[in-house]
């Protein structure tokens, strides 16, 4: 089968906040994710701004954490600010090996409720086999806490979807889809012909929350024009402390 191999995680990182001292982890949480060598980290809840504040909740300053994070191992990135706070905020991040041509912000805040978005990169992987570019589109999405809100986000993400991406480029939508009741994933595949990483492997979504006793299944990964051939919920003691969420993985062959 000709194809890529593609390594994607989703991990919503808490600000880089552990849970159980409210300590700064971002060289934990680097060292943790360049372990696993994935080619495409989509990240939900990273800080952009810095924060100065000392106190319990804030004992070190937050700087430029992206940056941080992408280092060498992901020399290319992108971000999108969603939640506004007084004095920071954070949003949707894209950490990539290969170059990120292009991004799109889209806002799919409902009403007053807290902003929500989607952040869409056009990421271009070199083929070694002749002078063309695969190209592949990485939807980013952090959708809200209520039924009502999440209807509204699904439809417009994928109205968003089939009015820019073409329906036979290959395709990843990730994130945190706050999707507890489980109907996202039945309303993606009907309308956008998306499989999710774990149910196309046989398996239930993963339980990704709360880390320490995750029971709600929260996290996905969805593709198109790619074929599975694992995908994995990251367990273990350092994931549990390191954020409220746990990460999952999935390695993918991307048609060519």
């Amino acid at each position: 089968m000709e194809g890529y191999r593609l390594r994607v995680i989703s991990y919503n990182i808490h600000q880089g906040i552990t849970v159980r001292r409210n300590r700064l982890s971002l060289s934990i949480l680097k060292e943790a994710l360049q372990e696993l060598k994935p080619d495409l980290v989509f990240l939900q809840e990273v800080a952009g701004s810095s924060i100065e504040k000392l106190g319990k909740l804030w004992p070190e300053k937050v700087a430029n954490q992206l940056e941080g994070l992408a280092d060498e191992m992901w020399p290319h990135f992108a971000y999108q600010k969603n939640v506004i706070f007084s004095r920071h905020h954070h949003g949707n991040a894209i950490m990539s090996r290969y170059p990120i041509s292009n991004f799109v912000l889209k806002d799919i805040t409902l009403g007053k409720l807290k902003k929500r978005g989607i952040l869409h990169g056009i990421i271009h992987i070199p083929r070694e086999d002749t002078k063309k570019e695969l190209v592949v589109h990485a939807v980013n999405a952090h959708l809200g806490l209520f039924q009502f809100e999440r209807q509204f986000q699904t439809k417009e993400l994928i109205e968003y979807v089939k009015k820019t991406i073409n329906p036979v480029s290959p395709l990843l939508i990730a994130g945190d889809f706050n999707d507890w009741r489980q109907r996202v994933t039945k309303e993606l595949q009907h309308r956008l012909h998306v499989q999710e990483a774990f149910v196309s492997s046989g398996q239930n979504h993963a339980r990704t929350f709360p880390s320490r006793l995750p029971i709600l299944q929260l996290d996905r990964i969805y593709f198109r024009q790619a074929h599975m051939k694992s995908a994995s919920c990251l367990k273990g003691r350092k994931w549990t402390v390191l954020s409220d969420h746990l990460p999952i993985m999935a390695d993918l062959v991307i048609q060519a």
